[in-house]
């Protein structure tokens, strides 16, 4: 974290200077927004900056990794009940809550195909009953989960960008081998918050994580980062109680969260304080967690174990802005961990071809599917 801390120091000096006005100007400079305040800092920066590989764009697999093309920045996956398809959240460009979508894999034929949703308005609601319907032409998707209600319905959640910082609810249904989706609902944190992944609790609540408030200037952001003060929390929502901050979720930027099949445990990526931690859900007490660099999404397999998505750049320096087609090259990890012991080993290290930059880690059968926030591809390699 020295690094790092010294890093976004410099690199936020060099910003203010870049944007500040010449004295006596009397013209207002246009706003910066956060995605080009990101950009600004990467150039400064004067580290290796991923570009487009023309040699990729055929989408070709290689010897270890199949490629499943198509997608647009599939940033977060989840698998349907049948083991046949997956859901692939197709985020915006980070920061941007342009409009994204939601789509398939299909996992017989490694294609993509469409996933119709129904935005109409359901005879009850299984949200906030005062929580609006979003508007569905800026429906902006990020993290997503799935579970299996106690009335037997599928429930597909969705953090939702567009407009509006939100969980979406959707039921998941089947007809003639199709999947579906039809809206159900929604329930927006309180206050101007930037929220990432959302985990789905049996009982028809769920945790969200909170990275920051999207009200705070960005100068006190990095003021927290410089100083290691939590930037945000984890959120548990309940129809009758609504948001409440769980105790012991304070951190510095909480990403990726999961919770054990019993629901009885959390599990919160802190992304820049380079940790998976894990929190009873009962008592409030953070029990155990390990070491991983800038961990992002985290799923959990049908033996409980954690799999999590570990980026290996520096996350100021670079991005991926210069990447306008095909796969961004910078490296990660795949980290696979025991949610007894916390122990956790790197179960995979890609640096180069053919995706970087994942976000996820899913194992679905023997394989292990991952996506990306920026690019064109999902890819698997063996689980074993």
């Amino acid at each position: 974290m020295s690094y790092l801390k010294s890093a976004i120091a410099i690199l936020f000096l060099v910003l203010l200077a870049a944007c500040s006005p010449a004295p006596n100007e009397g013209t207002t400079p246009p706003p910066v927004s956060e995605a080009e305040r990101r950009t600004a800092l990467a150039e400064a920066s004067g580290l290796f900056q991923p570009v487009v590989v023309k040699e990729l764009l055929d989408c070709l697999s290689s010897a270890d990794m199949t490629v499943h093309c198509g997608y647009k920045n599939p940033e977060d996956l989840v698998a349907l009940p049948d083991g046949k398809y997956l859901v692939v959240s197709e985020m915006a460009e980070f920061l941007t809550d342009a409009p994204g979508t939601l789509s398939l894999l299909n996992l017989d034929s490694g294609e993509r195909e469409p996933l119709t949703v129904a935005w109409s308005q359901p005879a009850s609601l299984r949200g906030d009953v005062t929580c609006p319907a979003p508007d569905s032409a800026a429906f902006s998707p990020h993290g997503i989960d799935l579970t299996r209600l106690a009335d037997g319905t599928v429930q597909l959640l969705v953090v939702n960008h567009g407009k509006r910082e939100s969980v979406e609810f959707f039921e998941v249904t089947q007809s003639d081998e199709n999947w579906q989706l039809a809206w159900q609902g929604c329930a927006m944190p309180p206050g101007d918050p930037f929220i990432n992944d959302v985990a789905a609790l049996k009982d028809g609540g769920f945790f969200v994580t909170h990275m920051w408030d999207k009200a705070t200037a960005f100068d006190e952001v990095v003021r927290k980062l410089l100083s290691a003060e939590p930037t945000g929390w984890v959120y548990e929502w309940q129809r009758e109680q609504g948001f409440n901050k769980v105790p012991g979720s304070n951190d510095l930027m909480p990403n990726g969260i999961a919770v054990s099949g019993d629901n009885t445990k959390i599990y919160v990526n802190i992304y820049f304080g380079d940790k998976t931690i894990k929190i009873d859900r009962s008592s409030g007490k953070r029990e155990g967690e390990f070491t991983v660099q800038q961990p992002d999404n985290i799923t959990v397999d049908d033996e409980g174990n954690l799999w999590v998505a570990s980026h290996k750049n520096d996350p100021i320096g670079q991005t991926c802005a210069l990447v306008t087609e095909g796969p961004c090259l910078l490296p990660y990890e795949v980290i696979k961990a025991d949610p007894e012991t916390m122990q956790a080993e790197v179960f995979l290290s890609q640096d180069g071809a053919p995706m970087g930059y994942a976000t996820v880690a899913l194992k679905v059968g023997d394989r292990v599917f991952m996506g990306s926030a920026h690019g064109d591809r999902v890819v698997s390699s063996p689980a074993y």
